[in-house]
């Protein structure tokens, strides 16, 4: 794999670092029982989207080596389960944020409703990190559309981060190579699950969590005006098989296996 570097020296002053964190519940993928073409959505587990676990790490990393604090922003746009979030929260978080009445997988409204709420809640931060796509939705658009509403740069498909002197320096994970990059802070930053191995909290750091100040918006409270995406059906993978016996002499068998591989055109 070819390395391809650019670098932009853009320098900004600054001490201890303040982290705004966004985090996403959605439906464990993994774990969701289907019927047919349907998602039986209604009983699958809760879980904090994936690479949205690596961004809190990151936050929680920078918080110990330059102090300052780490607020997570969750935008409940499907399933929310407190002893979920609690979990995020006892990796380090100080404090959360939910924005509840916000049905459907748009990410402008999505990006529109966390910049409103920091605003509105008038939140000091340095940084704003999270994963770079959802597990559920995964359109990796969040972070640009944070950034475009804030009229901060942004950084994305980060693998490794480090801050300093008021400014970080990134190394973005590309299909063809990485892009070394550095830009001033505040700055909103998309990470990949290469960047880290998020902690796993003891239980009684998941008890102490559910004590840790958490507030709560209405997102009709909220200027969300924004481009309209509504997702009309999500379908389950369908896959019929054969279910075609057959018998006899191995020769004939493995040609009869060959010929239908053929016309389903796995073999050519």
């Amino acid at each position: 794999m070819g390395k391809v570097k650019i670098i932009y020296l853009l320098n900004h002053a600054g001490g201890s670092v303040d982290v705004v964190v966004c985090l996403k519940l959605v439906y464990d993928e993994t774990q969701i029982p289907t019927e047919g073409d349907k998602l039986l959505l209604e009983r699958a587990p809760v879980k904090v989207s994936d690479i949205d676990k690596n961004a809190v790490e990151e936050a929680v990393r920078i918080k110990e080596k330059f102090g300052g604090t780490v607020t997570a922003i969750t935008v409940v746009t499907g399933p929310y389960d407190d002893a979920v979030l609690n979990e995020a929260l006892a990796m380090g978080v100080d404090r959360a944020v939910v924005v509840e009445g916000l049905k459907g997988h748009n990410p402008a409204k999505t990006a529109k409703a966390v910049a409103e709420v920091l605003k509105r809640e008038k939140l000091n931060y340095d940084m704003i990190i999270c994963g770079e796509g959802s597990s559920d939705q995964y359109s990796c658009a969040f972070a640009p559309m944070l950034a475009e509403y804030l009229s901060l740069p942004v950084v994305t498909f980060v693998g490794k981060l480090e801050v300093e002197n008021g400014k970080l320096r990134a190394e973005r994970f590309l299909e063809t190579g990485y892009e070394v990059v550095e830009a001033p802070l505040p700055a909103v930053i998309s990470v990949t699950s290469e960047i880290n191995e998020p902690r796993i909290p003891s239980v009684l750091q998941i008890m102490k969590a559910g004590k840790k100040e958490k507030s709560f918006v209405n997102a009709k409270e909220l200027d969300l005006a924004s481009p309209e995406l509504e997702v009309i059906e999500v379908k389950a993978y369908v896959r019929e098989r054969l279910r075609k016996k057959l018998e006899g002499d191995i020769s004939a068998i493995l040609s009869e296996i060959v010929r239908v591989l053929r016309e389903s055109g796995v073999v050519s």
